[in-house]
């Protein structure tokens, strides 16, 4: 018999109980039956058992709803149909519960997986450490930035860029600064902010560091460019009627005889000045248009260039210049690499960055000159022009981009400027690696 309702199912069994009971006090008492007393105790012994299993069943539902919980498994089903209405319905609460748990675990592993892609995409470096310096997390871009896999604590970013670590520490919770550090030889503007905040009764601080030097180069090349356009254009206005003015009385007083009464030291010095201030003028002229160009963007002609042939090319350009300079030039260009660049730019920017690593190992024994081009992940290019010469000092590293800067006596100081904005009409990116007495490598990315 198949009871549906809990309090028949106990009802019930304290009745066989009862009954098995009476059964056998009777069978012991008036009869001297043997096996019918040893059957009527079996069975009191089984529906005694069976009643203890019957009521603690629902609490064994409860610890194992609990620790299934505990454990967050949440794999249990529980069934209680067949032992009564109340069975029921505590079963299925049971697996109610338990289903609510299992789509706040999806939710929360859908959760962790999206922050997960996220963290390891994103282009901002992610640290955070507790109050005692230790690192608790750090992202593959800070990874990336900092060139190292792992780093146990903060203490660590002394030997990075002193400079940096300072800014970490000194940073208040919720600020934001720009600093300029170097790291392996290069120069980095970070964008850093730090955000404290407890966890469990636990103070941590975040660090988000991002390199911002494309966003800063090309505002910068953007300034220059607009304030040389402003310069060119008033010292033009204000030179020309020199020019013009000094040429026309230059003249006047060559084809007249007005200079008749003047002795000939003072028509002399006359002629003289007016020559000078000719010429100087002229010069000016000349300087200004030639700087003006800077401030243009040259339109890009684009095609398909090998850039090893171009490569090659240029190294027999400059072959002479090299010889003269006892400087060996090697081209590590193993693979054929391609790209759609405008040609002609690009032999400036290469014939600029040779002339610059001849002139860094001018009077240095056994100078060298190494070019290479190799396809990166991703079907980036990189090429790079490196030389043993003495490095670059952090000072001029730090100004060396800025147009007409220049630690040459001849120098024009638009070269790597101009280098610079070719790679970002290109798409792509010019950075220098340094050390100082062991030489420079200069590395053109291109996307």
């Amino acid at each position: 018999m198949n009871l549906k309702n809990f309090r028949w199912n106990i009802v019930l069994r304290v009745i066989l109980i009862l009954a098995l009971s009476l059964a056998l006090i009777w069978a012991l008492t008036f009869t001297e039956w043997f096996f019918t007393p040893l059957v009527l105790a079996i069975l009191l012994v089984v529906v005694v058992i069976n009643l203890i299993y019957y009521t603690e069943r629902t609490n064994k539902d409860l610890t194992q709803f609990l620790i299934s919980i505990k454990q967050g498994g949440f794999t249990n089903k529980f069934t209680g149909q067949k032992r009564g209405l109340s069975q029921a319905g505590l079963s299925k609460a049971f697996n109610d519960v338990i289903r609510e748990f299992q789509k706040i675990s999806m939710e929360k592993e859908s959760q962790y997986l999206y922050l997960q892609t996220l963290n390891e995409n994103i282009g901002v470096s992610i640290i955070s450490f507790n109050a005692e310096g230790e690192i608790q997390f750090m992202n593959p871009a800070a990874k990336a930035l900092f060139k190292k896999p792992y780093i146990r604590s903060v203490e660590e970013f002394k030997g990075i860029d002193h400079k940096l670590y300072n800014n970490i520490q000194a940073l208040e919770s919720g600020e934001k600064r720009v600093i300029k550090t170097f790291m392996h030889g290069e120069m980095q503007q970070l964008s850093v902010q730090a955000k404290d905040f407890v966890l469990q009764q636990k103070d941590f601080r975040l660090v988000l560091l991002q390199n911002i030097n494309a966003e800063l180069e090309q505002k910068e090349v953007d300034a220059w460019q607009k304030l040389i356009s402003v310069l060119t254009h008033e010292i033009m206005n204000s030179v020309t009627p020199i020019v013009s003015l000094s040429t026309a009385v230059n003249e006047m007083l060559e084809n007249t005889g007005r200079m008749e009464s003047l002795s000939y030291e003072q028509k002399d010095d006359i002629l003289i000045s007016l020559k000078t201030i000719e010429n100087r003028s002229q010069g000016l002229i000349h300087f200004v248009n030639a700087y003006k160009n800077f401030s243009k963007v040259p339109e890009l002609r684009l095609t398909d260039v090998d850039l090893r042939t171009l490569i090659e090319r240029i190294a027999g350009l400059l072959g002479p210049d090299l010889h003269k300079a006892g400087i060996t030039l090697n081209l590590d260009l193993k693979e054929a690499v391609r790209a759609k660049v405008d040609h002609e730019l690009f032999e400036q920017v290469f014939i600029n960055l040779i002339k610059n690593a001849i002139e860094a190992l001018n009077g240095r024994e056994k100078g060298h000159i190494e070019i290479s081009a190799r396809h990166l992940y991703g079907n980036r290019i990189s090429i790079t022009v490196a030389d043993n010469g003495p490095g670059i000092s952090e000072e001029v590293l730090e100004k060396m981009f800025i147009p007409f800067y220049t630690t040459r006596k001849n120098g024009t100081g638009i070269g790597l400027s101009f280098a610079r904005q070719i790679m970002k009409l290109h798409n792509g990116n010019i950075s220098v690696k340094t050390e100082w007495g062991k030489g420079t490598i200069f590395t053109l990315t291109l996307q």
